[in-house]
Formats: structure tokens, C-alpha cells, sequence
């Protein structure tokens, strides 16, 4: 019965990268509709449903929005969403204080692998370095804070009144979202510039001041965002529309739920379809 293979089969296998653009599959079977089968909102409720499920990239539906998730700390009582970063490494999605003039020390760089994500708003957690990775560090200022990480999408400095030495950059491309969010500058002198691209999907930060930065709008303001906690919802995110995309990775808003149906595949999977077109291949078991 679909429904009970649906229920069990949230491990992504492939997924389309222009979901609504493909032919449809040879049927296999009848599709079943989705008033039939259930869709996970959230790693805690699949964590619900399937207590033995994996830490892995699952595909979620909330809020009227279809899109892939990487699920971790599945074996704890709190699993929390994330999305994958296709671009990682040296010089992409980081963020970076610049050492030097009030701000003595080695440039403090943040670079990331994944984001943390509330998958009821699409709004990253600008806070949470669980894939991440830190070097550098220097003295904030005359505070005496040690600075030794910074959130995602964030550049900072403390040369002096509208230098913008800091740096960052968001890029996600080979994703299927983009950056919704606006940006401000904050500090003292404070100067900063974002630059969109791409569909929305790459921004190039520069931001600095004595001191100051740039940094997601938010209200309140942050202030001196540096030493991040978990916690910090400021960051935006929608999904892109015909973007190509890693193997594995959906997004996009689903405007009448009725539309979404599945059915057997080949072998061991399951396709989700919208409207009669395969979005994404599950598989039928709890494991990937």
C-alpha cells in the first residue's frame, strides 16, 4: 500500500533539477493522491514516525513549500533541519572579521558546509557552526572579547570609519533556494556594501567601520555579531526557480496540495509527483 511505503520512505535518492520543467516517468501505477499519503513537516516528526531513522537528506513538506532537508541528531530527542551548501572550500560561503587597526590578531574566517534552517519559514539559523569551521582570532577592539567565530553571512572590521576590509560571501548555487533577506550595516562609522547575483543566489558581502559591519536585516539590530550562538533566526531564504541543482536537492512552493500524488518506481523506490510530473524518488525503507 503506497501509504504505508510513503510513510516509510523519506530517504532522497534523486530529485529533479527543475522539478516542473521534466516528462513525466512510464507509469508504474496508478499514482495514489497525497490526501492518501503523508508528508513530514520536520525531522522531529518523521523522528516520530520512524524512531530508527538515519541522519540523512529527506524530503519535507511545510507551509505549502516542498524541499530537501538534511536531517541531524536523528538519534537524540531533538533533530534539527539543515540545508547542503554545493559550494564549499576556500573563498565561499564564509564569513570573515579583518584583522587590524583597533582589532589586533589573525582575521577571524567562518566557513560553512551546511545551514541550519526553520523548515516552517525557510529563515537560517545565521548562528549555529554545527558544519562549520573557525580559524583565526584576534581581540575585539579594546573590549579584550576574543573573537574566534563569526555567523553566516556576516563581514566585519575594525580599521577604521568607513573601511569596509571585512568579507563574505553566500553562495548557493547548485542549491534550489535563494537569499530573500535584505541587509543592513551596523557600528560604529559603519559602511557596507551586499552584492546580489546570480538568481539571488550569490551575495558577496564587504563591510567593516571602527567598528562596524554588515549583516542580514533584523529586529532588533545585531550587535557586534561575533562568538555566534544557536539561536539567531536572520537570514531568509526562498526557493529559486529553474536553477540547475546537485543531485538531491528540491525546493519549490507547492500551490495546490491535491496535486501532489506518488507511486510505485522502479525497483526499491517510490516517485512523488506534482501534477502528474516526478519531483523526487524515495526509497521504500527507513534506510539510505
Amino acid at each position: 500500500m503506497i501509504k504505508r511505503l510513503f510513510k516509510r520512505s523519506l530517504p532522497i535518492l534523486a530529485l529533479s533539477a527543475v522539478p516542473m520543467a521534466l516528462a513525466a516517468i512510464p507509469a508504474q501505477a496508478a499514482p495514489v493522491p497525497a490526501s492518501s499519503v503523508h508528508f513530514y513537516s520536520s525531522c522531529a516528526d518523521i523522528r516520530q514516525h520512524l524512531v530508527k531513522a538515519p541522519d540523512g537528506d529527506y524530503l519535507l513538506y511545510n507551509n505549502g513549500i516542498l524541499f530537501t532537508a538534511y536531517c541531524a541528531g536523528m538519534y537524540s530527542k531533538t533533530p534539527r533541519e539543515y540545508i547542503d551548501l554545493a559550494k564549499t572550500g576556500n573563498g565561499v560561503n564564509f564569513s570573515q572579521y579583518t584583522a587590524g587597526g583597533a582589532s589586533i590578531g589573525t582575521s577571524v574566517r567562518t566557513s560553512f558546509t551546511k545551514l541550519r534552517i526553520d523548515p516552517a519559514s525557510l529563515t537560517v539559523d545565521i548562528g549555529d557552526l554545527t558544519f562549520a569551521r573557525s580559524t583565526g582570532s584576534l581581540k575585539h577592539s579594546n573590549s579584550g572579547i576574543t573573537v574566534k567565530s563569526m555567523p553566516y553571512g556576516v563581514a566585519m572590521s575594525c580599521v577604521g570609519p568607513q573601511n569596509t576590509s571585512g568579507a563574505g560571501n553566500i553562495d548557493l548555487l547548485n542549491t534550489p533556494f535563494q537569499v530573500t533577506s535584505a541587509f543592513t550595516v551596523g557600528g560604529s562609522n559603519a559602511k557596507g556594501s551586499a552584492t546580489v547575483l546570480q538568481n539571488k543566489q550569490l551575495v558577496n558581502l564587504a563591510g567593516g567601520g571602527y567598528c562596524g559591519w554588515i549583516a542580514p536585516s533584523h529586529s532588533p539590530q545585531l550587535y557586534n555579531p561575533f562568538n555566534p550562538q544557536p539561536g539567531m533566526y536572520d537570514l531568509t531564504l526562498g526557493c529559486a526557480a529553474g536553477v540547475p541543482t546537485a543531485p538531491g536537492q528540491v525546493c519549490f512552493r507547492v500551490d495546490d496540495a491535491k496535486g501532489l500524488s506518488e507511486r510505485g518506481g522502479h525497483g526499491n523506490t517510490v516517485d512523488v509527483l506534482y501534477h502528474g510530473k516526478p519531483v523526487a524518488v524515495v526509497n521504500r525503507s527507513d534506510q539510505i
